[in-house]
């Protein structure tokens, strides 16, 4: 789309260190858009990793730091575990 800010990022998938197997994705600070904020501090993002799209949000952890959760359904379909580098795209919804 023209005029639409794509990020790209290359970081390593973790787990949640709670009972639910959530994984994730760090966004640097650096690529977090600048744009107004949702409940939680939320930003709705449409998210590609390998051929997979869907739309979900990036989501502050802690002080300057963000993340963007990935489904289970994601992982499975492109063969994603936790420890390994992940490159995904995103943009504002």
């Amino acid at each position: 789309m023209k005029g639409v800010k794509v990020y790209k990022v290359t970081e390593k998938l973790h787990i949640f260190p709670t009972e639910a197997a959530w994984t994730y994705v760090p966004i640097p600070l650096s690529k977090v858009p600048d744009v107004p904020r949702g409940g939680w501090g939320r930003i709705p993002v449409n998210v590609t990793v390998g051929k997979t799209t869907w739309r979900t949000s990036i989501f502050p952890m802690r002080k300057d730091n963000y993340f963007v959760p990935i489904k289970r359904l994601v992982r499975d379909k492109e063969g994603l575990f936790v420890g390994e580098a992940v490159k995904l795209t995103y943009s504002v919804a």
